[in-house]
């Protein structure tokens, strides 16, 4: 099949979806189908990295409100809640999006993707119906369920009580529900480094704490969260992991620095999963990092960076699938100081908790989900 991915990174949403997608690539590839990515370059792309893997089309970089011909600031989409994250006007969005696919098209000698793969918070129906001339289908991946779609396939990775319902109204009957962790989108390398796990009781006594708020963290809640833990007197090691692109970074050596016999700081790492196996306590964000530290069995003690991860974030805390201490801009210090030192009191919690991270997911998500669309697609050419 031939596959286009419309996805971006930058300052304002993270790199979150550029990595599940990526991930989502790999899987697509090795099982024999033709992939690109159709990217826009904003501050804090990680157009370089994919690049790496699979062609990339770029589409045009946003003028900085400073330039604008105009002399003023340009016009924003405004059509959805996280429209501004596309950072130019919806129907500019869509115009180069089609010309950007358009060209793939002509470049493979296709009349039409057999997919058209979306990962954007700012996309719905009006761009997925103007973009159906050129692919058979359209697939959405989504944790939001705050808008309407008209694509075939739908993929919610994230755990929530009320679980595939919440896009009931949202999508055509005939769309397929990917929904919940069996279809969490994670490399291979976690399942595979799931198989030889430690026990939990050794990774306990080898007292390892790994911190990770994101590839960008733009509130430096990581700063916080270390400085609380600092706080209590305990012989755990703490691995803080930060991405390249993290505005703080100067700070953040300062201080692990100062601390450098009981922390280590580690930027863009290629082997997250290690830590996470080795560790027995995850501090940081929820996200899709939520399931790469389900699948290595790891409790965590969280907070949401934004206002759309907080159902996920409390669901979970409901089942005991992490301990939610509530919105980062919420909290100070001593609230991560406080939740570590309840912990350390008591380990049978965190041995439950861990139980229950592992029973959410098994690492063969992504192999599900391609399985899913090369179903449909078979179905769909009979």
């Amino acid at each position: 099949m031939l596959i286009g991915i419309r996805v971006d990174a930058s300052l304002k949403m993270g790199t979150g979806h550029t990595y599940r997608m990526l991930t989502l690539a790999h899987q697509l590839s090795e099982n024999g189908h033709k992939v690109f990515f159709v990217v826009r370059r904003l501050a804090g792309h990680l157009i370089d990295l994919v690049a790496r893997y699979f062609p990339v089309v770029e589409l045009e970089q946003p003028p900085l409100f400073s330039r604008c011909d105009s002399g003023e600031k340009m016009s924003l989409a405004n059509h959805c809640p996280h429209a501004s994250w596309l950072e130019v006007s919806y129907e500019n969005e869509i115009e180069q999006t089609q010309a950007a696919v358009n060209a793939e098209l002509i470049k493979y000698g296709a009349d039409k993707l057999d997919w058209l793969i979306v990962d954007n918070y700012a996309i719905e129906k009006t761009w997925q119906q103007a973009l159906k001339p050129y692919s058979k289908r359209i697939f959405q991946v989504d944790d939001l369920a705050d808008r309407e779609h008209d694509v075939e396939a739908l993929l919610d990775q994230n755990y929530y009580l009320k679980g595939e319902q919440r896009y009931d109204g949202l999508l055509p009957a005939s769309a397929k529900r990917l929904c919940g962790p069996d279809f969490a989108l994670l490399r291979e390398e976690f399942f595979t480094v799931r198989q030889s796990l430690l026990d939990y009781t050794q990774r306990l006594a080898d007292k390892h704490v790994v911190l990770f708020f994101g590839g960008i963290d733009i509130v430096n809640e990581t700063s916080k969260a270390l400085s609380g833990l600092l706080m209590v007197d305990s012989a755990d090691h703490f691995d803080v992991i930060i991405g390249i692109n993290n505005p703080h970074r100067e700070q953040l050596e300062s201080l692990c620095q100062k601390n450098s016999e009981r922390v280590t700081l580690h930027v863009q790492v290629s082997n997250i999963m290690d830590f996470f196996a080795h560790s027995y306590l995850y501090v940081g964000a929820v996200g899709a990092t939520t399931w790469e530290r389900c699948v290595m069995a790891l409790p965590g003690i969280v907070c949401s960076v934004a206002d759309n991860q907080t159902q996920v974030a409390q669901d979970l805390n409901q089942i005991n699938g992490h301990f939610y201490l509530g919105l980062s801009g919420e909290l100070v210090a001593e609230d991560y100081r406080d939740a570590y030192q309840g912990l350390l009191n008591n380990k049978e919690l965190l041995t439950e908790q861990s139980k229950t991270c592992a029973a959410l997911v098994d690492g063969l998500g992504c192999r599900r989900v391609v399985e899913q669309l090369e179903e449909i697609a078979e179905y769909d050419e009979v």
